[in-house]
């Protein structure tokens, strides 16, 4: 049987044009193959609150990772101007913190996150939030518990629950970034936090990855070739794992409860998708050639890339397309967002390919990245508010793995120097740190 070309994976072309840029990093040329987009994303010009962290005079390590951990999260949130040294007051240790003198450096809000060892297993984290319009009582201020070895990731979950605080909805940086990286015979499955820390090969040297997702139990399936054989499904323990379709695998994805799987399988020299209960019950799914990217939306419609009627690669949700006939676009990914639910997607031409976003049933067209070399893959933080994508941009920090709003509103920002594809953001499971009520911290401190 054929085993169709690994290049065909990862291909992100687009032919007819499309304007407007939330990160415009270079000016669009002639050549720009989306220069018509003219819906302007809500999110541009607007100002950001200016945010400080109290200093910490600990040195810690427990402390020190806490804060490091909290202003790195903040900052690439993209919810908040972070203020340097100079918003810092000659009182800045004051408890309570001297609002007014926080306010004359501009300042509007205020974080005070603190860690400490208890015993030889145990750490207590704590964090406060300020408004600081509002007075020097806190908003926000809860103490955690928690093992001593997962002081990093816990810090995360502190992040999420002050982002909460201030935003109404808590973050989602208690999680982690999964993709392939690699060229030829040589790629493997990577995973790494959300802010770029510890990325870590989680597939063997000796398989050709692609398409990691995550199935029943959180377990990581992924397609690998073995000897340039066909590519056939792995778990993280197991494999290759028996399917009812002949094919080589290029695409997995498993719906919200994992009671369903979506995958696409070559034979020859097309690429279809199947569905089914399990990856021994697969049956044919909506009818398109040349299928890549399967996903499922939140309320378990299938979405894909697939050849529209004039060959070029479309977007579809279910069997209707929701991108414009004449434009190229692949690497869908869905965001439940607060402000409802979005469709990104790469578009673009040759070398240079930016992301596009709509709503879950297409229509107007925004546009997140321009002039800025290719940018593809891209995948939604778990509250929905961020893309991640891969980005082969020559200015500004690098080529890498970028954050950004997916509202447009500031620049992105380098989290990896890594440059992969398949990209997933998905959350670690629960730990110690929760509080579901943290984002009523900002509704209590508008009543005041």
């Amino acid at each position: 049987m054929k085993k169709l070309s690994l290049l065909l994976v990862p291909a992100v072309l687009l032919v007819a044009p499309l304007t407007t840029s939330a990160d415009q990093s270079a000016t669009p040329t002639d050549q720009d193959p989306l220069a018509n987009i003219t819906v302007t994303l809500s999110a541009n010009g607007r100002p950001l609150p200016k945010l400080a962290l109290i200093p910490s005079l600990s040195a810690d390590l427990e402390d020190v990772t806490l804060n490091s951990v909290v202003k790195r999260d903040l900052d690439l949130s993209g919810e908040f101007e972070i203020m340097g040294d100079s918003a810092t007051p000659d009182n800045a240790y004051a408890d309570p913190p001297d609002v007014k003198a926080w306010q004359a450096k501009g300042v509007e809000n205020l974080v005070h996150v603190t860690a400490h060892k208890i015993n030889d297993k145990e750490a207590e984290l704590r964090g406060q939030a300020f408004v600081v319009a509002t007075g020097a009582d806190p908003i926000y201020d809860k103490r955690f518990t928690v093992p001593l070895a997962d002081v990093r990731i816990e810090s995360h979950r502190l992040s999420d629950l002050l982002i909460g605080a201030f935003t109404g909805f808590n973050g989602s940086f208690a999680s982690h970034m999964t993709f392939a990286l690699g060229t030829g015979n040589v790629r493997q499955v990577f995973r790494m936090d959300a802010d770029g820390f510890d990325a870590t090969a989680v597939s063997p040297a000796g398989r050709v990855a692609l398409a990691p997702t995550y199935g029943p139990n959180d377990e990581l399936y992924y397609s690998a070739s073995v000897n340039k054989g066909l590519y056939k499904i792995y778990t993280a323990n197991a494999g290759p794992l028996s399917l009812n379709v002949d094919g080589s695998v290029y695409g997995i994805a498993f719906n919200k409860d994992r009671s369903k799987v979506a995958v696409t399988i070559g034979s020859g020299s097309e690429i279809n998708l199947f569905v089914g209960p399990s990856l021994t019950e697969l049956q044919p799914g909506p009818k398109a050639a040349m299928v890549l990217r399967p996903g499922f939306t939140p309320t378990g419609k299938l979405l894909y890339a697939g050849e529209g009627k004039f060959g070029n690669e479309r977007i579809f949700v279910d069997d209707k397309p929701i991108s414009p006939e004449g434009i190229f676009a692949t690497s869908p990914t869905f965001c439940k967002s607060p402000d409802g639910n979005r469709i990104v997607f790469a578009a673009g031409a040759s070398k240079q390919t930016d992301l596009v976003i709509t709503g879950e049933a297409g229509g107007d067209l925004g546009r997140l990245t321009q002039g800025a070399g290719s940018n593809s893959y891209p995948a939604c933080s778990p509250d929905g508010r961020l893309v991640a994508f891969f980005s082969t941009r020559t200015g500004g920090e690098g080529p890498g793995l970028y954050i950004m709003r997916i509202d447009g509103g500031g620049r992105a920002k380098r989290v990896s120097s890594l440059v992969g594809d398949s990209l997933r953001w998905d959350p670690y499971p629960p730990g110690k740190i929760s509080d579901p009520n943290a984002g009523q911290a900002k509704k209590a401190a508008e009543k005041k």
